[in-house]
């Protein structure tokens, strides 16, 4: 004779608790999805994209005028295949209003590829994009050719040291306000670039920062003549700059 099961109040009230909890959660749902459509959409952080091509890109399917549907996809599947765009966060900032918070890639500069299309750098020398894409405020740089595969996410695949030169004026450019236009490398290693109305002839890597340092001090003096500025036989003994006015 078999015997018979014991009941269980304490399994029996929280398998009800369970599910009691798990209808109201769908209940919370539900009602959160009914009571957010979306009246306004707020975009930050965009410079390389307009707000109306961010919205395109985040909320793009049929759902995209439910705030809390796009909130939650948004939190699942996150884009992280948008071009110069390394982030996106998708919020509610109000039951009506949806806000897209976007990060953009530290991008500085780029490189014309021998397809036509542009490789992107940012200031360790990291490509990051490529694309056929011209974006605003970039500093061309040339004189940096390569037969290796390029690949977004790695370093650009040319010599070392110029890699490293390349990153150090990179990272002088906003802390120094050089105001870089464009960065030219010559056969030899020698390192050109224009400033506004100053073209700079910085020669080789070497001494590189004291060069920028010193840069930093003279251009405010020149910033409205046109010339050039020779670092070419500057060292630690020899620290004389010369200007030669156009």
């Amino acid at each position: 004779m078999q015997e018979k099961k014991k009941f269980s109040p304490f399994r029996f009230y929280l398998v009800n608790f369970i599910f009691f909890l798990l209808i109201l959660i769908a209940a919370f749902l539900v009602i959160l999805i009914l009571a957010c459509g979306v009246q306004e959409v707020k975009v930050k952080g965009n410079s390389f994209y307009t707000s109306s091509q961010i919205e395109h890109l985040v909320l793009n399917d049929r759902y995209r005028t439910n705030g809390a549907w796009d909130v939650i996809k948004n939190k699942v599947h996150p884009r992280h295949d948008i071009p110069f765009v390394s982030d996106v966060k998708v919020s509610l900032s109000h039951l009506h209003i949806l806000t897209i918070t976007v990060t953009e890639k530290d991008i500085v500069g780029y490189m014309a590829a021998s397809d036509g299309k542009l490789i992107y750098l940012d200031r360790d020398g990291r490509v990051t994009d490529i694309s056929s894409k011209l974006l605003p405020d970039m500093i061309p740089v040339d004189g940096l050719p390569t037969k290796k595969k390029i690949t977004a996410g790695q370093m650009y695949p040319a010599a070392e040291n110029r890699v490293a030169a390349l990153s150090l004026i990179f990272k002088s450019k906003d802390n120094m306000d050089l105001g870089i236009r464009s960065i030219t490398f010559g056969n030899s290693g020698q390192i050109t670039m224009v400033c506004g109305k100053v073209t700079v002839q910085l020669g080789t890597a070497d001494s590189l920062k004291d060069k920028l340092l010193r840069l930093s001090y003279i251009l405010p003096k020149v910033e409205n003549e046109a010339g050039t500025l020779h670092f070419e036989n500057y060292t630690s003994d020899n620290t004389d700059i010369v200007f030669d006015a156009a």
